[in-house]
């Protein structure tokens, strides 16, 4: 009888899987370009159809000078670019002032190691606006409530600002506001009188400590009535509350 030889393993049969599995992992990635694709298609439908809506002729608005305008664009006018404020108010961001820029940064320079502490942080800002460089101060952190006078510890920060506001010819207004919460009862019987007062107290410590003239200084105070967050909150209040120095762009000859 013939002996009959052993049968060899195939050790080739892995490939038969593994060309299941290619075919079926590129069968896989053909699905998903063609849906990503149609995705990117109907995007762009849905995305001409808005735009050509809200661009229509009933969002253009008539300058009275014979052009017109989009109003989802952003215009220019001659202080700067269109801006939205908060409370729904608009203004205009102007082209900033080398001038103003100077100041900017010889104070954020001066207050530098003050500026990286949270406390200084929470309690002054620098910012640009229409009327000129703003020097924010949260009136919550450096007054005592009801109180006119600024807390001493935040004279020396008064200080380094006023040595470097000294200097050059620009208007100063320092302005006050309140949040919409009447004042404690005694001293003041108004918002009005209460901000005004803490303008007029800066005001009076930058003519004293920084020796910077008559002519460059004025005080002004506004109550509520430009308010920067909403009064319905203890937060918005808070921001509500302050006062500004206002480095303006006139300049005294």
């Amino acid at each position: 009888m013939k002996k009959k030889h052993p049968e060899h393993v195939n050790l080739e049969r892995w490939l038969v899987s593994y060309a299941d599995f290619i075919t079926l992992l590129f069968a896989f990635f053909v699905v998903m370009y063609a849906m990503a694709n149609q995705d990117k298609a109907k995007v762009k439908q849905i995305t001409d159809a808005i735009e050509r809506t809200f661009r229509g002729p009933s969002t253009m608005l008539d300058m009275g000078s014979g052009s017109s305008v989009s109003v989802f664009s952003n215009p220019s006018t001659d202080k700067g670019q269109v801006i939205d404020t908060t409370m729904g108010r608009t203004n205009a961001r102007p082209d900033q002032d080398p001038e103003l820029q100077k100041i900017a940064s010889h104070i954020e320079e001066s207050l530098a190691y003050q500026l990286q502490t949270t406390d200084l942080k929470d309690k002054l800002r620098i910012l640009y606006d229409d009327r000129g460089l703003i020097i924010r101060f949260s009136a919550s952190k450096i007054f005592a409530p009801g109180q006119v006078a600024v807390n001493k510890s935040f004279w020396p920060t008064l200080d380094k600002i006023s040595d470097i506001l000294k200097e050059g010819k620009r208007v100063i207004r320092v302005e006050g506001h309140t949040d919409n919460t009447p004042p404690p009862a005694g001293k003041f019987d108004t918002n009005w009188e209460l901000s005004t007062a803490r303008a007029a107290w800066i005001v009076r410590y930058l003519k004293a400590r920084g020796e910077i003239p008559t002519a460059r200084l004025s005080a002004a105070g506004f109550a509520d009535g430009h308010p920067i967050a909403n009064n319905n909150s203890e937060d918005g209040r808070a921001m509500n509350r302050r006062v500004e120095v206002v480095v303006t762009n006139l300049v005294v000859e």
